[in-house]
């Protein structure tokens, strides 16, 4: 895809394999969000979205509406806490050893 598409790519993490949902967020100062993508079925409510950021990760709610493509939306400290969509964070590669 090329330039700034709307719709998400679903790709693959090159370091530890992971699927990730990249996309951009936004209209005018656009950010570029890599999540790691989740089932469809399972809850991630914001709260704990939330507590587990970090002050430079934003938690992104990702709808599951039928017959769309997965968006992205922007949260704020005054998304509803009750929100039933999905909310994750940046992409982080799990830990690993060497050996």
């Amino acid at each position: 895809m090329s330039g700034r598409g709307r719709g998400g790519a679903n790709s693959r993490c090159s370091a530890c394999g992971q699927p990730l949902l990249v996309q951009w967020v936004g209209d005018v100062a656009a950010l570029q969000a890599r999540v790691t993508l989740s089932a469809p079925d399972e809850h991630l409510p914001y709260g704990p979205a939330a507590q587990a950021s970090t002050p430079d990760d934003l938690v992104w709610c990702l709808p599951r509406l039928p017959h769309r493509a997965l968006r992205l939306r922007w949260t704020t400290g005054r998304h509803p806490p009750d929100c039933p969509h999905q909310h994750l964070t940046s992409h982080q590669c799990p830990p690993t050893t060497l050996f």
